[in-house]
């Protein structure tokens, strides 16, 4: 059995023999065959080419690009699973060219959309508002007090009655409640520069910025505006209301104004004795 060994590895190499050629020779099965060769090079005569080789290495490349598994199928025309088995050894990189083009074309497809969407709503936005203005009117004293009174029930600071506080103190982040609460105030002869405003504002904004905003959008002098409150900044949260539409909150407190106060809370028993 050695001869014949040493005989199918020589005939191996020279002239080249394949595996049937080998076993129709000598007679053996080709398991023998394969323990007798290991640690030959086939002939490079028996080494078929696959129809899929050069699909195989476009694959390669094209993976090395940043090509996700489902578009090398779509583009080889081969199963998911083919082209799997031939990249499953190349991570996708999520920098890669291909990678960084599909992510910013889905980002502008999602973005049109979007845009399309935005509008549409902001039109029957538009439309639904046009309506409610119809059917509000002119707005009379009587709105004014009843609207008033109940944007500081909701906003505004209350006496307990373990620590009555019978005074008007606003806080809001709205300044169209503000403007509603100036309106009730002036209503009841209480004139902007008679009031005093502070804002509150996180550490990570400009207070200064903050308050120059708030002057202009209430029309009533910056010199009035107390020192702001800095809010401590808290790592751990993840606020949503920053850049630059984040002003902060507005304080408007009004002196002097315990009867007032007393008005407002008049208004909330009439309208819950008449619920």
């Amino acid at each position: 059995m050695e001869a014949m060994r040493e005989e199918a590895r020589r005939l191996r190499v020279d002239p080249g023999l394949s595996i049937s050629q080998l076993r129709k020779h000598l007679g053996v099965g080709s398991g023998t065959l394969t323990e007798w060769l290991r640690g030959i090079t086939p002939p490079e005569w028996t080494r078929r080419p696959t129809a899929k080789d050069d699909l195989r290495q476009q694959a390669v490349e094209l993976r090395k690009r940043g090509w996700s598994v489902n578009d090398l199928a779509v583009k080889l025309g081969v199963a998911k699973s083919t082209a799997y088995s031939w990249v499953k050894h190349l991570p996708l990189d999520p920098d890669a060219e291909r990678a960084r083009e599909k992510k910013a074309h889905s980002d502008l497809m999602l973005a049109a959309r979007w845009d399309e969407f935005r509008a549409d709503r902001d039109r029957r936005q538009a439309d639904v508002w046009a309506g409610v203005a119809d059917e509000v009117g002119e707005i009379t004293d009587r709105d004014v007090l009843l609207g008033g009174a109940l944007a500081y029930m909701c906003e505004g600071s209350k006496s307990k009655p373990w620590r009555r506080h019978d005074r008007l103190i606003f806080i809001n982040n709205d300044p169209r409640l503000h403007r509603l609460f100036l309106r009730f105030l002036r209503a009841h002869g209480r004139e902007g520069d008679s009031l005093r405003y502070r804002v509150q504002i996180h550490e990570s904004s400009d207070a200064e910025i903050a308050g120059d905003w708030w002057a202009e959008r209430l029309g009533v002098p910056r010199e009035l505006f107390q020192r702001p409150t800095i809010k401590r900044h808290n790592p751990l949260t993840k606020r949503a209301n920053t850049g630059a539409d984040y002003h902060g909150c507005l304080v408007i407190s009004v002196p002097k104004s315990r009867e007032l106060y007393w008005r407002v809370e008049g208004v909330m028993e009439a309208l819950d004795a008449q619920g």
